[in-house]
């Protein structure tokens, strides 16, 4: 009996850590909203004709309707089976217009 309560007690807190290990709501758009200032920080015209963030849709908005899009990375192997634990960052896509003033292509 005694051994079957230990490895009840064991599985319940094993639960438990894993729970835990998932991020908030708003720090996964805490740590979005950072991913995304800082591509407008290392992008010069972005920054300077910046409309608005949105964090729902991942985009951001500048020079009169050109987006910056982004996507959530794919999670890791090692951590695809774990049922719960922190989403994975989001990284730049793709843009609707040039970066710079130039014209260059997004990346």
């Amino acid at each position: 009996m005694k051994v079957i309560k230990r490895v009840a007690i064991t599985v319940l807190l094993g639960w438990s850590v894993l729970g835990n290990a998932a991020l908030a709501p708003s720090a996964v758009h805490l740590r979005d909203l950072d991913t995304m200032l800082e591509f407008i920080h290392k992008h010069q015209y972005v920054a300077m004709s910046l409309e608005s963030i949105d964090l729902v849709s991942l985009t951001i908005y500048y020079n009169n309707n050109c987006e910056a899009k982004f996507v959530r990375s794919k999670p890791s192997l090692l951590s695809l089976g774990r049922p719960a634990g922190p989403q994975p960052g989001i990284e730049f896509e793709r843009s609707t217009c040039p970066l710079t003033e130039t014209n260059e292509t997004s990346q």
